[in-house]
């Protein structure tokens, strides 16, 4: 018996167009006209992201090029105010040894007070400069009376460190350059100036090569004055409020404010060379309190914004084009008469996801029979592709945590111990992270041959946010960690930085100790960290009660205190984070300071290593694989 023949008056290609396309292509219509509002704005978002980030990298590597030579002045500052008078040729020699060090310094000077280097000559000022074959020397006191000059009257009468105006030195090597001047004292009596000079002409050839879009760059001063700009005539003959001036436009002038205030952004403004709308960004350069600024024309940057546009509406049309496509494939696919369904049953069933039911007609009813048969291998075959996927995207992901990781380590001390020829104490530290990257760290480094700063914080949260609020803590505290700056002062300009711009509202505790290696004795501050312990060899133990200072990154207007301790021979201090004292059981009962203070006392005799490796391996049992925070601890120890 022959199946009877059904005539559709409808076909089911037509009715999908109908019913799935005409409605998806108005979606799409909907969809695309959103897009172009809304891409326009979001691309130029990113756009204003993407300069100020350009322009904040240039500006920080002039100021990392402008704080190695200041650097290097202060470090020869040091050298002097520490030890005796050098001789004449040690002074030479001092600073030629600078100089070779530091491609970025031209030349280098020390101005002595009237009679301060010796008793009979009233003015004495050794001087090294580069020349095209060599390093040369002469005394500045013998071509003019280098104290009524700038770089040394100003820092003389401030009593700080300066960054002179940009000049031409007819005395010292006939050369465009500025001036870094470090004030140096004997016995708290004022001694004498400590200067480094950069070449301006060298900082022109390499700012010449900073290319920004189709836009130019210029640097001014701190009082707005242009010591580069792409038209040379402007160079230290205008400034940018001279030419606010010029061209009537009080906006330039508020940009100027803004700029020699150290402030950084973004803003439109008519440009007075080509009188065109164009975006000024612009950021400081922190040493020397000058600013690096970019200027781009508008319709470059909307050429770029309106390209991102017409690319992102290009990749949906041609989507929808290959859904319609797809419809009409699939519509095409289902037309096969029910008979010939058992067959493509059996050999799905095996496993065969690439059979196509094909040429298949009948009625209505049985091309929705064969649309589900269809339906279902190709559901099939995509989510086994799509678990596929996932799986080594997942597999991925876990990689790059376990590189994250091992980047965030690296970052940490990991040499034990870390100063092998020093006698008078013993350090040894550990941290075990609760995710792939930890949010916990700790640093130490030697200020000069009799202090070390020791650092122990905890950001909050876990995971890479964490992890990144670390990396920029741990740099920062490096920064203003140097020697004669008390730890209270540091943790004030961090916690400054720290606030800036915070969107994420992290925050991090942190402990920060300046000790002394020779006497055992420290200056300490406390943000909001977990209260250290001094614990001694027989058991006792004493703990550095904090001030109730709150963590960095939370008021940058907050003021901290700082504390004293006495370290004794043969003490150790012990500094540590929450994911200690609140690591839980599974049964959730906390580990807890009274637990851990017992355990310290129970092994106070023995080394550190052996310490750390009882309290791990004590809370390893307690938590049974059931760590929830990042858990660091750090000992140091007097030995004499």
């Amino acid at each position: 018996m022959k199946d009877e023949k059904v005539k559709v008056k409808r076909p089911l290609v037509r009715k999908l167009l109908l019913w799935i396309g005409l409605p998806l292509l108005l979606v799409y219509i909907v969809v695309i006209l959103f897009t172009y509002f809304w891409s326009g704005d979001n691309a130029l978002k990113q756009m204003k992201e993407y300069l100020f980030e350009l322009t904040s990298h240039h500006a920080s590597m002039l100021d990392g090029k402008f704080l190695k030579v200041s650097r290097a002045s202060i470090g020869i500052a040091d050298a002097i105010e520490e030890f005796s008078i050098p001789t004449k040729n040690e002074l030479y020699s001092l600073m030629k040894k600078k100089l070779s060090e530091n491609s970025d310094i031209y030349g280098m000077a020390i101005a002595f007070n009237p009679f301060a280097y010796n008793n009979n000559i009233k003015l004495f000022s050794p001087y090294v400069y580069r020349t095209d074959k060599d390093i040369a020397d002469i005394d500045l006191a013998k071509s003019y009376d280098y104290t009524l000059q700038d770089w040394f009257m100003i820092p003389k009468l401030l009593g700080t460190s300066y960054w002179g105006e940009p000049y031409y030195d007819e005395g010292g090597g006939d050369i465009f350059m500025a001036t870094y001047s470090q004030p140096m004292y004997k016995n708290g009596k004022f001694f004498g100036i400590s200067t480094a000079d950069i070449s301006l002409d060298d900082l022109e050839l390499e700012m010449s090569n900073i290319r920004i879009m189709a836009g130019h760059t210029f640097i001014i001063t701190r009082t707005g004055t242009f010591i580069y700009h792409s038209i040379k005539e402007y160079i230290m003959n205008e400034s940018i409020f001279s030419l606010a001036e010029e061209d009537d436009q009080p906006e330039l002038r508020e940009i100027g404010k803004k700029m020699i205030a150290g402030e950084q952004g973004i803003t439109t403004f008519r440009d007075v060379n080509t009188g065109e709308k164009s975006w000024l960004v612009y950021s400081p350069i922190p040493d020397c309190h000058w600013s690096f600024a970019a200027v781009i024309p508008d319709k470059e940057i909307m050429k770029t914004v309106n390209s991102m546009v017409i690319r992102q509406i290009a990749i949906m049309v041609i989507g929808l084009l290959i859904i319609l496509l797809v419809i009409l494939w699939a519509a095409i696919g289902i037309t096969n008469p029910i008979k010939k369904l058992l067959g493509f049953a059996n050999r799905i069933s095996k496993g065969d996801l690439d059979e196509k039911i094909t040429g298949i007609r009948g009625h209505d009813e049985i091309h929705e029979l064969v649309k589900a048969f269809n339906k279902m291998t190709y559901d099939l075959k995509h989510y086994i592709s799509d678990l596929t996927a996932a799986t080594k995207a997942k597999e991925s992901v876990e990689s790059e945590l376990r590189i994250a990781r091992q980047i965030q380590e690296s970052l940490l001390p990991r040499i034990f111990p870390p100063f092998p020829d020093t006698e008078e104490f013993d350090l040894y530290a550990r941290n075990i992270p609760a995710k792939e990257v930890a949010g916990d760290f700790f640093d130490f480094f030697m200020l000069d041959d009799d202090h070390i700063a020791i650092i122990i914080a905890d950001v909050s949260g876990k995971g890479i946010s964490a992890g990144l609020f670390m990396a920029v803590t741990r740099t920062l505290m490096k920064t203003v960690c140097v020697q004669g700056v008390p730890p209270a002062e540091a943790m004030e300009k961090a916690n400054i930085v720290l606030c800036q711009d915070n969107d994420a509202c992290m925050f991090t505790t942190l402990f920060l100790a300046i000790y002394n290696i020779k006497t055992g004795h420290m200056h300490w501050t406390n943000a909001g960290h977990d209260e250290p312990i001094i614990i001694s060899e027989d058991g006792s133990y004493r703990m550095l009660k904090t001030f109730k200072d709150i963590a960095l990154g939370i008021n940058e207007f907050h003021k901290y205190h700082e504390g004293e301790a006495q370290l004794e021979i043969g003490e150790k201090m012990v500094l540590y984070t929450d994911g200690v004292l609140e690591a839980t059981s599974p049964e959730n009962e906390l580990y807890g300071e009274e637990r851990f203070i017992k355990i310290l006392r129970e092994n106070a005799g023995k080394s550190l290593v052996e310490i750390i490796d009882i309290v791990t391996e004590d809370l390893d049992g307690f938590q049974k694989d059931n760590q929830f925070d990042d858990i660091t601890i750090l000992l140091l120890k007097r030995e004499k």
